[in-house]
């Protein structure tokens, strides 16, 4: 089977989208299918193909960190596909690479398989004012519905992409398969201890310690500051707790600021991107993962801190709670007096509990296998293709 794989970003870019992308490739070329992923470069001057991706020239978008928009339209681009000639599209983005992905599957009579992995309605204000979300929603909601209209088969990663594309409109049924990646880098036995030890030094964690720790994009969706009001209430002054934030994007001055502003220098950190490789000993490092973020679909990020052995923090969010089982490889959090009372649970364990939580967590993650994420995504192409086929014979 020949795969056509749209997005707005790809390596070198981080994200859990990428991270995703990257899994779903490796997957599927381990099966011996072939892969194009076709993304954009801001930074590219002509279309062109490395190492199997299609790399398409981008105008940047100085507001939101790293992503470009291409013409969704490019007659080259079309061409560059149709000598691929895949035998079906999977989009990850609704935007310009998603628009072409669309029409490249019209133009090329091809099956569309579209995964949705944002919550968007926590991202409007990237494109307009608090005071007009009111009426940019029901147009965005328009526009997110007839993109799924125009899929075959749609995947979400968790229960909160059926609940927010009912919102929208659509009444098909959603696929949920939930995401994973390649944990194996993350897994204890493959982390080198004075790797881990080294990171301790770097970043002044002491036995006794508690640290924390969370990865992802510093965005205003993910609530970083949230955690951080939350955390500083209940830690300032109390140097034996650590917060450390890994990551980039357009909210490091502010969070930096609010940081400042708090007096907890000492204990809140940003140590900005940190190459995807280098990340398994900063996560080994920690005890636990923290998230305030209320726009995840099911977060790589989180996985990857599990598969490492962190207990997870997380503020409540009813529809993506699914990757927390309570007191096994997490817990949840709806005020700050709640997430305090789980950091010092951690903090009053000894060495001995710490260890038996993190290998419990870290046995847990186990069942985000590859070997069932990719058969769940062969079946749905398999019936994506069956689907078309039928549909188009009919209209013949």
């Amino acid at each position: 089977m020949r795969v056509a794989i749209f997005t707005e970003t790809y390596f070198p870019f981080i994200s859990g989208v990428v991270t995703h992308i990257q899994t779903l490739k490796e997957g599927l070329e381990a099966k011996g299918h072939e892969v194009l992923i076709v993304t954009t470069n801001p930074k590219a001057t002509c279309h062109y193909i490395k190492d199997g991706i299609l790399y398409c020239p981008a105008i940047p978008l100085k507001r939101i960190y790293g992503y470009g928009v291409a013409n969704p339209l490019n007659l080259q681009r079309l061409k560059i596909i149709a000598e691929f000639d895949p035998d079906l599209m999977h989009i990850h983005t609704e935007f310009s690479m998603g628009i072409f992905g669309l029409f490249a599957a019209r133009k090329l009579k091809k099956p569309v398989v579209y995964t949705l992995h944002t919550m968007y309605d926590d991202y409007m204000f990237y494109v307009a004012p608090e005071r007009f979300q009111n009426m940019v929603k029901p147009g965005a909601h328009f526009y997110f519905r007839n993109v799924a209209r125009r899929a075959t088969e749609i995947i979400g990663p968790s229960p909160k992409v059926v609940e927010y594309l009912r919102r929208c409109g659509v009444e098909r049924h959603i696929n949920i398969v939930p995401n994973t990646v390649d944990l194996s880098n993350f897994m204890p036995e493959n982390v080198k201890p004075e790797e881990i030890a080294r990171v301790r030094r770097e970043l002044g964690i002491q036995e006794g310690d508690t640290a924390l720790c969370f990865v992802g994009r510093l965005g205003k969706e993910k609530s970083i500051d949230v955690m951080i009001d939350y955390f500083s209430r209940h830690f300032k002054g109390q140097s034996s707790y650590k917060l450390f934030i890994i990551g980039d994007g357009p909210e490091r001055k502010a969070l930096q600021q609010q940081i400042d502003r708090l007096g907890v220098q000492q204990q809140v950190h940003l140590l900005g991107r940190i190459e995807h490789e280098l990340l398994p000993p900063y996560y080994h490092a920690c005890d636990l993962f923290c998230t305030a973020s209320l726009s995840e679909m099911n977060s790589i990020s989180m996985l990857e801190a599990m598969a490492s052995g962190l207990y997870v923090v997380q503020r409540l969010d009813v529809y993506n709670k699914d990757q927390i089982a309570p007191g096994v490889n997490g817990n949840l959090f709806t005020t700050s007096e709640e997430m305090a009372a789980l950091l010092r649970e951690e903090g009053e364990m000894d060495a001995a509990a710490r260890q038996q939580r993190r290998n419990g967590v870290t046995a847990y993650t186990k069942r985000y296998g590859r070997e069932e994420f990719m058969r769940r995504i062969l079946n749905i192409y398999d019936r994506a293709i069956d689907k078309y086929q039928r549909l188009y014979l009919k209209k013949r």
